[in-house]
Order: structure tokens, then C-alpha cells, then sequence
């Protein structure tokens, strides 16, 4: 656990710090309110496609049996991913206010589809405990995206650019790491997922795994509500500013996130072997929980004016109380992680809808 919780974190951490890199060199090269654009059509995305997903993930990496294989996930995720694509093209014809604005979601769409078959992938190296393949997979989309869109940037200075090498870099990704080492972890029955049996079966996955994408997809609206809120009502420069600092907090959340990520498949096995052991695992991921958001929101109130300026400038640098909501919100969700991962690995997918909503 410790080997595959360090891979997750590594892989986890590269692939955020890249990912605010793209959005710092959006920031110093484009207005702020092309950079508003961007994050105004990442929140306006992201819950969709976090339905979509439907935590697939989750059930291919407990272990979660399928007629098929992981053909029947791979099958069913590109089934709700071009759904995705499909509902967010058609909001993002009403909410564009022009072709450029329309040409932007509709890229920032396709970095989203692709980076959604590969999640399913790594969730089948999670279940084979392997996360050092998902965490290159990471790394090497979070690299791709920093070096294409900082060349788009330097040749032609376009957010449409810029949005469209941040899709090449997550395709190139998939295309070149992902799927080819999906063909090493499953057997030659589990490949085809164009066969009428592997249709329906996943068909019925979509239909079992509703609730874990309506609960994933309630917690992500809620995350994208503010942002929301403040490009309605403030302006994308403004949102740009929030998005700037909902940043910071990534490196808290990255940890939480691996270690249960690497937990996840260990507590499915602890319930089939021993339940004292789950229970006793689980008690301690709960209390390094709650250790990690104390220790971050300490951290933040003592340093976040001086990273703040560090990383962004003084004018931004007056927001820094924001930072301080910001991170005890992600705080307050670290204790209650493993308990939802806990309900994962117990198959207990309606009542973490119930909670979320």
C-alpha cells in the first residue's frame, strides 16, 4: 500500500502542478478574461462528465465481476463519455455567446472525453495494484499539456490555440501510454467491446453504477458552484483570480486522494478476509485525515500571503482570507474520505448518493 499510495500521490501531484502550470502560462500570456473563458468552461464541464464517469473506476478496482471483463467497462465508459460530449456541446451552444466561445468548450470537451477513457484505465491498474502505469500515464498527459500549449502560447498567443494542444496533449496521452498498456493487464476475451453481449452488459454496469456517478457528480457541482456564481455576477477576470487560488490547495488534496486510492482495493480484500482488519484500517485513515487538514489549514493561515505573492504577485495577494476558506473546505473533507471510500469497497453506491445530495 505504501509503494502504490507513493506512485498515486507522484503521479497525482505531477499531473496537478502541471496542470496549474497551464493555467499560470494562460495567465501570463493571455487576458484575464480569456483565462475567465477557460475555467468558465472547465466548471461548466466538469460535473457533466464527472456523471458521466459514473466512478467506474471504483468497481473495476475492487474487483467488481462482469460477464466480459474489462471489456464491459471500457465499453460502457465510452458509451457515457460520448453521451457527455453530446450534452455538453449542446449547453455550450446556448451558453456561448459566440463561435469562439463555442469552439473553446467544444476542445476543452474532447480534453475531457479522453482523459475519461484513460481514468477507466488506470482503474484496471489499480486493481492489479499496479499504480506506477497510472501514474505515468499522468505524468505524461500533465507534461504533453505544459509543452504544447507553452509552444501554442509562444506561436501564436490564442487561447483557441492553447485549447487545442491541451486536447492533442490529453489524446496523445491516451493513445501513446494508456491504451497500450491496458493490453498488457487484460486477457484477449476482455479487448473487444464492439460484441452485442458486451453492450449489454455494459448497459447494465451504467445502470448499477448510477448512484456513484450521481453522488460524484452532486459533490463536483457543488465544487463548481462558486465558480458559477462569480463568472455570472463578477466576471471572468474575477473568476481567473478564484480559479488562481482554488489551486493552492490541490497539493492537500492530492495526498488525501492517493492514499485512498491505494486503500481502496486493500479494504475491498480486508472484507473478504478479515473484518477487524478493515475496521482497524480504516480507523486509521480516518485519523491521518484529520491530522493532514489541521496541519493545512495551520500552514495556510501562517504562509498563504507569502505563497499567494510567491506564485501569483501582491495584487492578487490581497485575496489571501479566500485562500483560508478555500483550504479549510478542502480540509473539513479529509476525514470523511476513507469513509467514502469505505462505502466503495462495500458496494454501498446508493446511500453515498444519499449523503452527497
Amino acid at each position: 500500500m505504501k509503494v502504490n499510495a507513493s506512485w498515486a500521490f507522484a503521479g497525482n501531484a505531477v499531473y496537478a502542478f502541471c496542470q496549474w502550470l497551464v493555467f499560470a502560462l494562460l495567465l501570463r500570456s493571455l487576458r484575464l478574461a480569456d483565462v475567465g473563458l477557460f475555467a468558465y468552461w472547465i466548471a461548466v464541464t466538469g460535473p457533466i462528465f464527472v456523471l458521466a464517469n459514473l466512478r467506474l473506476r471504483s468497481l473495476v478496482a475492487t474487483g467488481v465481476s462482469s460477464p466480459n471483463g474489462f471489456a464491459d467497462y471500457l465499453a460502457a465508459r465510452l458509451l457515457t463519455v460520448a453521451a457527455a460530449v453530446c450534452v455538453s456541446l449542446a449547453l455550450g451552444a446556448v451558453l456561448a455567446k459566440d463561435v469562439g466561445a463555442f469552439t473553446i468548450l467544444a476542445l476543452v470537451a474532447g480534453a475531457k472525453a479522453f482523459d475519461a477513457v484513460a481514468d477507466i484505465c488506470h482503474g484496471l491498474f489499480q486493481r492489479e495494484l499496479d499504480m506506477r502505469s497510472a501514474a505515468i500515464g499522468l505524468t505524461t498527459n500533465g507534461v504533453l499539456s505544459v509543452a504544447l500549449v507553452a509552444v501554442s502560447l509562444a506561436v501564436s498567443p490564442s487561447l483557441r490555440a492553447a485549447a487545442a494542444a491541451y486536447a492533442a496533449a490529453s489524446l496523445l496521452a491516451l493513445a501513446g501510454w494508456d491504451l497500450r498498456r491496458t493490453g498488457k493487464h487484460v486477457e484477449a476475451g476482455e479487448r473487444s467491446v464492439m460484441r452485442r453481449e458486451v453492450l449489454r452488459a455494459a448497459r447494465s454496469i451504467i445502470w448499477r453504477a448510477r448512484p456513484l456517478g450521481l453522488s460524484s457528480a452532486i459533490a463536483s457541482l457543488q465544487i463548481h458552484l462558486p465558480r458559477y456564481a462569480i463568472g455570472a455576477y463578477l466576471g471572468p477576470a474575477s473568476l481567473a483570480v478564484f480559479t488562481a487560488l482554488a489551486y493552492i490547495p490541490t497539493l492537500s488534496n492530492l495526498i488525501a486522494n492517493a492514499i485512498a486510492q491505494a486503500a481502496l482495493p486493500l479494504l475491498a480484500r480486508d472484507l473478504r478476509t478479515s473484518h477487524a482488519l478493515y475496521r482497524q484500517h480504516l480507523r486509521m485513515l480516518v485519523g491521518s485525515g484529520l491530522a493532514l487538514g489541521v496541519l493545512t489549514v495551520i500552514a495556510t493561515a501562517v504562509l498563504g500571503r507569502s505563497i499567494i505573492t510567491l506564485i501569483y504577485g501582491a495584487e492578487i495577494a490581497h485575496h489571501h482570507d479566500l485562500l483560508t476558506w478555500l483550504m479549510t473546505a478542502a480540509a473539513l473533507t479529509y476525514a470523511f474520505l476513507p469513509l467514502g471510500t469505505a462505502s466503495a469497497a462495500r458496494t454501498r453506491f446508493g446511500a453515498q448518493a444519499l449523503i452527497s445530495t
